[in-house]
C-alpha cells in the first residue's frame, strides 16, 4: 500500500518535491512517520497555492486559518486528557438573570465532576460558565465589527483565544467537547445547536450528551421541542428517533447527572472498515447481549451484534486494549436509534 507521500508525489523525478521532503524531515525530525507524511501533504498544498496564485485575499484566509488552528492546538494541548463541556447561550443575559445563575451553578458542578468548561468567551451565559468554572475554563472569543469583549473570568495569558473566523472558532467549540449544554439564546445559540444536532444526526461526530438547560417555568426549550415534534417530525423532515439526540433539563444537578450516566458504561466508538466498534467500561452480561440483539439488530446490516476483544486494526490505540467491545456492521442510517442503544447499555449493564 502506498504511503500518503507516495500518493501525492508527482510521477517521475521531482527535485523540488524531494528537497521539500528533506526540509520537512529536518524540521520535524521528532515526529513519527505517519505525521511526517501528513506534514509533507500540508507543505505540498502550500507550494501549489504559491504556483496557482489564488489571489491575496484567499491567501490571507488560508494563512489566518492555519495560524488559528496551530495556536488553538498549542493552547489546548496541555489539557487534552481532561474532558470538557462546551456551554452555549445568549450573550445578552445579565448576571441577575436566573439562567445566568443556573449556568454558573452548572459550571461549578461540572468542575467538581473533573470537567473543564469551554465557552465563546464573551458576556452573558458565556461569562457565567467561565465564572462558575473558576479558572478551569477556556474562552474562544470572536472578533466582530462591533467588538465582542472577552469576559473577565477567563485568563488572557493561557486560556483565551481570539478568532477572526466563526468556522475555526466553532471547530474548537465542537471538536473538544465530551458534552454540550445550551441555555436559551438567539441566532448564534440556534446556529450552534443545529450544527451539533446535524453532526450527531449524520454521524460526523461521535455520540455525546446534548443538554438544553433552563430554569423551571422558562419554557424556552419546551417550546423548541414542541416545534420539532409538531412541525418537523410530523412532516417527516426528521425521524422521531432524532429527538433522542438531546434532553431538556431544569437544574445543574439534573444536567450533570445525565452526562455522568452517559459515560457510566459507554466509553467511545470507532469505525473499522464497515464495522462499528463500541468500547465499554463494563462488560455486558450474556443476557444484555441477547436483549441488544432482540431490540437493536435492525441497526446491523447482517442483524448481529457481538461482544468482542479489540480488533487487530485497533492496535494503534493500546490504551484501550482492555476495554470490552460491542461490534456490528452499522447501517449508518439512524444515529438517533444508535443513541437508544447506548442509553440501553448505560441503563442495564
Amino acid at each position: 500500500m502506498k504511503s500518503i507521500a507516495e500518493k501525492i508525489r508527482p510521477e517521475g523525478p521531482n527535485l523540488e518535491w524531494n528537497e521539500l521532503e528533506k526540509i520537512v524531515r529536518t524540521i520535524a525530525k521528532e515526529q513519527k512517520e505517519s505525521s511526517l507524511e501528513i506534514l509533507n501533504d500540508i507543505f505540498r498544498t502550500a507550494t501549489k497555492l504559491a504556483k496557482e496564485s489564488p489571489g491575496t485575499l484567499n491567501l490571507k484566509i488560508v494563512s489566518t486559518v492555519l495560524k488559528e488552528l496551530r495556536y488553538s492546538f498549542k493552547v489546548f494541548s496541555p489539557y487534552r486528557d481532561i474532558p470538557k463541556i462546551t456551554i452555549f447561550g445568549s450573550a445578552r443575559v445579565s448576571p441577575k438573570d436566573p439562567n445566568y445563575q443556573l449556568a454558573k451553578e452548572f459550571a461549578e458542578e461540572a468542575v467538581r465532576s473533573n470537567y473543564m468548561i469551554v465557552t465563546g468567551g464573551g458576556p452573558g451565559i458565556m461569562a457565567a460558565g467561565n465564572e462558575g468554572a473558576d479558572g478551569k475554563s477556556f474562552g474562544l472569543n470572536i472578533r466582530l465589527p462591533l467588538e465582542q469583549t472577552a469576559n473577565r473570568f477567563v485568563s488572557e495569558q493561557s486560556k483565551l483565544i481570539h478568532y477572526k473566523y466563526f468556522f475555526t472558532r466553532k471547530l474548537f467549540l465542537v471538536k473538544l467537547a465530551s458534552a454540550f449544554v445550551l441555555f436559551p439564546g438567539g441566532m448564534g445559540t440556534f446556529d450552534e445547536l443545529f450544527e451539533i444536532l446535524t453532526l450527531l444526526q449524520t454521524g460526523k461526530t461521535n455520540p455525546m450528551p446534548v443538554l438544553l438547560l433552563e430554569t423551571k417555568g422558562f419554557a424556552f426549550w419546551k417550546g423548541f421541542r414542541e416545534f420539532l415534534e409538531k412541525q418537523v417530525v410530523a412532516r417527516d423532515f426528521i425521524s422521531q428517533s432524532d429527538l433522542s439526540l438531546f434532553r431538556v433539563a431544569h437544574s445543574a444537578t439534573e444536567a450533570m447527572a445525565h452526562i455522568r450516566h452517559f459515560y457510566r458504561v459507554f466509553h467511545s466508538i470507532r469505525y473499522v472498515k464497515d464495522k462499528l466498534v463500541i468500547r465499554l467500561k463494563l462488560q455486558p452480561s450474556p443476557k444484555i447481549l441477547t436483549q441488544l440483539n432482540k431490540k437493536f439488530s435492525c441497526l446491523a446490516t447482517d442483524g448481529v451484534i457481538t461482544l468482542s476483544a479489540p480488533l487487530p486494526e485497533e492496535s494503534n490505540e493500546p490504551e484501550y486494549k482492555d476495554l470490552p467491545r460491542l461490534v456490528f456492521k452499522f447501517d449508518r442510517k439512524d444515529y438517533g436509534a444508535l443513541r437508544y442503544l447506548l442509553d440501553f447499555v448505560n441503563d442495564e449493564a
